[in-house]
């Protein structure tokens, strides 16, 4: 490659959510293999901060616009810059229910510059499914040159709506870094983290959850679930819920408690704010907080990816996943890598008709009283899935992956 491919991107950047993390390794991967032959412009998503340069061929901006009341993705400040500058590419992390409306804009932007002789750019969508998707969120798709799904799920979803895109889909997962999440061989270490962290609590079955508080992560079921095991199996069990309790986006989770059992300080707790809970922790301390769990929980009603499951396995702690959507990619084909919830209701929200999956709390319960049964007993079961689990995200390397999507930019660029 000998030109300087010009790339305009739209995705979260430098702040702490899942699709962040994803666009930060792929950047810095990136830069590493195209060097000065890739300039990128970055309508950076969730970042609140001025417009920055991060080194000569990367200028990241603020998606948010002091003009425009309301726009939380970028969409605006995007379009508006791919009005202005000719690019020859465009790269989008997002959910469809973003992107779709864009559509018949990015395809005026388009037909504008090709009557006006000027440049036209070649689009690479890289999106989640996370649901059975609907009609109305394949709307115009085929006006992306390259359609990426996180996973094999994603990709079938996509061809039963869509069966004459075939030769635009391609899969290409997300990585794991193990330098950031890895297994503390110490005990001794562990053990005093526990104690720093969770104080008398450190010696009981510890539950975590790593989440955000939004609808599609269904923490209530998580609490259930976990309120009926505690009841039913093992009062000292304790749950961790790394999430802001009060999140606009999704519950007031301590309300909720308060009409349970269950009490603040002795069976559960959120992280705290002076270790950066309700902003983003440290990774460093994310990787300890990950291996003071004795099990890892999710409930959500789907799953796209869900980065916070791998990492977890990365910390060879055992996990509990429901089995549908794309945590079947996660957990394997029988279970190999994960405990999987297994008896699911189907659930719809008025909001979008959507058909999603709640995990029914009595299996949750039974889930947990096994994986505690089995860690205290020696037994292989859970210990196989935990190594299996490290196994499939230590091929999770975040170089290559980031190398198939520079391999995608060199060819469309």
């Amino acid at each position: 490659m000998n030109k300087q491919i010009n790339m305009l991107c739209l995705f979260d950047y430098n702040s702490i959510t899942g699709f962040s993390t994803v666009s930060t390794n792929l950047i810095s991967n990136w830069r590493r293999i195209l060097g000065d032959n890739l300039k990128i412009d970055i309508v950076a998503v969730n970042y609140f901060g001025e417009d920055y340069n991060e080194g000569p061929n990367i200028r990241v901006i603020s998606a948010k616009m002091k003009d425009i009341a309301k726009d939380d993705f970028g969409r605006y400040v995007f379009m508006r810059s791919l009005s202005d500058i000719d690019y020859d590419l465009i790269f989008i992390l997002q959910d469809l229910g973003v992107v779709i409306p864009m559509v018949p804009h990015l395809k005026k932007i388009h037909d504008d510059k090709k009557a006006a002789k000027r440049k036209l750019f070649k689009s690479i969508l890289y999106f989640p499914v996370d649901f059975a998707l609907t009609p109305n969120l394949a709307v115009g798709i085929e006006f992306f040159d390259q359609l990426t799904t996180f996973t094999e799920y994603g990709r079938k979803m996509l061809l039963n709506l869509k069966p004459e895109l075939k030769h635009k889909i391609r899969v290409i997962p997300h990585g794991n870094n193990m330098k950031n999440y890895y297994p503390i061989e110490s005990q001794k270490e562990k053990a005093d983290f526990r104690k720093q962290y969770f104080g008398d609590n450190a010696d009981k079955f510890i539950v975590g959850c790593v989440n955000r508080n939004q609808s599609r992560k269904d923490i209530p079921t998580t609490i259930f679930g976990f309120m009926e095991y505690w009841e039913t199996h093992n009062k000292n069990a304790f749950l961790y819920l790394h999430m802001d309790p009060h999140d606009p986006m999704g519950w007031n989770l301590r309300t909720i408690l308060k009409q349970t059992p269950l009490q603040e300080g002795v069976d559960f707790m959120f992280p705290t704010d002076k270790d950066g809970g309700f902003k983003g922790t440290p990774v460093e301390d994310m990787n300890k907080i990950y291996n003071s769990f004795d099990v890892f929980l999710t409930t959500a009603t789907g799953g796209g990816w869900e980065l916070t499951v791998t990492e977890a396995m990365a910390c060879k702690v055992p996990t509990i996943v429901p089995k549908h959507t794309s945590f079947q990619i996660l957990g394997g084909e029988n279970a190999e890598r994960t405990f999987y919830i297994n008896t699911l209701y189907p659930i719809v929200a008025m909001i979008d008709n959507i058909i999603r999956f709640q995990s029914d709390l009595y299996e949750i319960s039974d889930t947990l009283d096994l994986i505690h049964r089995q860690l205290e007993e020696g037994e292989s079961d859970v210990y196989n899935k935990i190594d299996a689990a490290y196994k499939f995200v230590e091929s999770l390397d975040w170089k290559d992956i980031s190398k198939k999507f520079a391999d995608d930019i060199k060819r469309l660029g």
